[in-house]
């Protein structure tokens, strides 16, 4: 360790946040002193160009990818990481802003972590104490090398994780180790191990609760955290909003597993009405309802899953699945509305919000049951159950894929058009709310998709078209999950 304090650049506190705190408010382009833009000119994608910037040009530090924390701040090893921040995609986001993709840490290097531990590994030398500087990612798209020059540095923050989370990062870098071990174990040869790499990022994926894995191997994968995780560590510093720690943390998902089997076994067939008065909990729309019993049967007060950091960090949703007196979904499942700046860009699909939506998070499904056809009656509703939902990389790449491709195609190839809806008689179909003919934007549908578009307001007058997409002007668009696939998942996961 003496020999990497040796070959790091030493600081005080004092000076870090000297220079840092004078970079505040400027651009990357303002506080490239060393002239790192101007030397890459020409060039159309220089990978960490803006932590380039800052380490080279602000700290005055030599560019360095060892598997080593970058700087010594008063004695102590830090790892400098500069991360890109963006204005909320999701529109009822409570963050002024969240992390642009996750935040790389460092190589897994298989032939290393086999024989770590974590107290010394690499990973957690990268992790122990962390300097961020966050900048703002200030556009709807990915940009080139030159979009970088007028991104604001937004402010920095020393950083320590909890002792909650440093266990969490501990069981998930040992799930990494662990797997890897057990290939090694069972497979003797080169070969026969390399065949089996490309599994850790599938197969751990619903497991790894702070951190992923990426790229998928051969390619060589790195160590990730969450954008979701990161997310929360930049709320720290611009205390935009507070998120309430549960009494019990969580610290494996087997345990919200456990805790969900519980409850399910205790209140499945208890009538909402039953619940309330049980947990103490007001009645009112089914949907808020069985939100706030999660979070009572969690010990929790409350009024959102949003706002448990616990659910929060490791990216849970919580979504109601309702079903019919037969047991059938009754409705398709809303998922978040989209920004369609991105979708006319040149972004792929890999690098796509729709895709680390569904990569990204889990989602725990609430489960109630209607008593009969004709029964609203939220007192009388039944509670079936839970169930945590892994959204699997098979779907995100054939389902989500196939609706973001056709989307992006329809938008970029000028394939968009309004469809009025006509009956079998072929006369108009009128919206009996509005009084005007229904009609919508030749987006996937249900029908075809399992992953589907639909517009979403009070009624289709044309005072609540807001969304103006090629010249054309449609109810604000939101993703939704067909009621085909959300049975597919909570029956056979």
């Amino acid at each position: 360790m003496e020999a990497t304090k040796a070959s790091a650049r030493i600081f005080t506190r004092q000076e870090i946040e000297g220079l840092l705190a004078a970079s505040v408010g400027k651009t990357l382009e303002q506080v490239d002193k060393a002239g790192l833009f101007a030397s890459l000119q020409g060039k159309l994608k220089v990978t960490g160009i803006a932590g380039d910037v800052i380490e080279i040009s602000v700290l005055g530090c030599g560019r360095d990818s060892k598997q080593e924390p970058d700087i010594v701040v008063d004695d102590v090893l830090v790892e400098l990481k500069t991360t890109g921040l963006v204005k909320p995609k999701k529109k009822d986001s409570p963050y002024l802003y969240e992390c642009k993709e996750p935040v790389s840490i460092t190589a897994v290097s298989i032939p290393v972590i086999v024989n770590e531990m974590f107290e010394t590994s690499n990973f957690w030398h990268k992790l122990a104490h962390v300097l961020w500087v966050y900048y703002w990612y200030n556009s709807p798209v990915t940009v080139k090398l030159d979009g970088y020059r007028n991104f604001p540095i937004l402010g920095y923050q020393f950083y320590e994780f909890d002792e909650t989370d440093r266990l969490r990062l501990r069981q998930d870098w040992l799930l990494v180790r662990n797997f890897l071990q057990k290939i090694h174990h069972i497979y003797p040869t080169q070969a026969e191990r390399e065949a089996q790499y490309p599994r850790l990022s599938s197969e751990l994926r619903g497991k790894l609760m702070l951190i992923d894995t990426a790229p998928k191997y051969p390619n060589p994968p790195r160590f990730r955290l969450k954008r979701t995780f990161a997310t929360v560590i930049a709320n720290a510093y611009f205390s935009r909003v507070k998120l309430e720690k549960l009494a019990n943390p969580i610290t494996r998902y087997a345990e919200i597993d456990a805790k969900c089997t519980e409850l399910t076994t205790l209140y499945a067939g208890k009538t909402f009405a039953e619940i309330a008065s049980s947990l103490d909990v007001p009645l009112g729309n089914a949907k808020n309802f069985a939100e706030l019993v999660v979070l009572r049967m969690f010990g929790s007060n409350a009024g959102s899953l949003n706002k448990i950091e616990d659910f929060v960090k490791i990216g849970l949703i919580a979504k109601s699945l309702p079903l019919k007196h037969t047991g059938a979904p009754k409705e398709a499942m809303k998922m978040f509305m989209p920004d369609f700046e991105e979708w006319a860009g040149e972004e792929s699909f890999e690098e796509s919000f729709m895709r680390s939506y569904f990569s990204e998070h889990q989602f725990l499904f609430i489960v109630y049951q209607y008593r009969d056809r004709a029964d609203k009656n939220p007192q009388t509703i039944e509670f079936a159950g839970f169930k945590r939902v892994v959204v699997s990389d098979d779907f995100i790449e054939t389902q989500v894929r196939n609706c973001w491709a056709e989307v992006h195609s329809l938008i970029n190839e000028n394939r968009l058009e309004i469809v009025k809806r006509f009956g079998k008689d072929g006369k108009p179909v009128i919206n009996r709310k509005s009084g005007v003919q229904q009609e919508s934007p030749n987006f996937p549908k249900e029908i075809e998709c399992d992953v589907f578009l639909r517009g979403s307001a009070k009624d289709s007058s044309d005072k609540n078209k807001t969304l103006e997409i090629n010249g054309l002007r449609m109810l604000p668009q939101e993703i939704w999950l067909s009621k085909r696939a959300t049975m597919d998942f909570y029956q056979n996961q």
